[in-house]
């Protein structure tokens, strides 16, 4: 009797075509509900938080919205218990309520803490001094701040 054995190497490495900038993930935002975020290794619930673009039937499409229950880990289950911070570098969005702008390889105020929130290479951070109007998303390669929209933006 002839016996086979097969052995099964896994490796953890990061993929050479993972994107290193904010702008790699978001230029073209994901469709809703977006690609899902990871916390501690677990995939997190689109309740919890997304982060998707904007309708195309009212020009938004290039857009993100990031949308997380507040406090974050919170489970949004009503516009009151959510906060959405908006990535809109071309200016779609005229005329809102957001509470700030968008800017690119921002400094990070020095309260500023890690979340633990991940979306593939893209961490997310939120400093106590400002997080009514500002989350920093930071890439390998780069960072980004995304104002508030209060309220959140929806459109018919």
């Amino acid at each position: 009797m002839l016996g086979v054995t097969f052995v099964l190497v896994v490796r953890s490495f990061r993929p050479l075509d993972e994107p290193q900038t904010v702008g790699a993930y978001f230029d073209r935002p994901p469709a809703w509900p977006g690609e899902p975020w990871v916390i501690d290794g677990r995939t997190v619930d689109s309740k919890v938080m997304e982060a998707n673009a904007g309708p195309s039937h009212c020009g938004w499409e290039l857009a993100t919205m990031l949308t997380l229950g507040w406090p974050p880990g919170t489970a949004a289950t009503n516009a009151s218990q959510a906060r959405q911070y908006i990535r809109d570098p071309r200016g779609q969005i005229a005329g809102t309520y957001l509470l700030g702008t968008w800017a690119h390889n921002p400094t990070l105020p020095s309260d500023a803490l890690d979340t633990g929130y991940r979306y593939g290479a893209i961490k997310l951070y939120f400093a106590a001094s400002d997080q009514d109007h500002y989350a920093y998303l930071v890439a390998p390669a780069d960072s980004e701040r995304w104002p508030r929209s209060d309220p959140p933006l929806a459109c018919l």
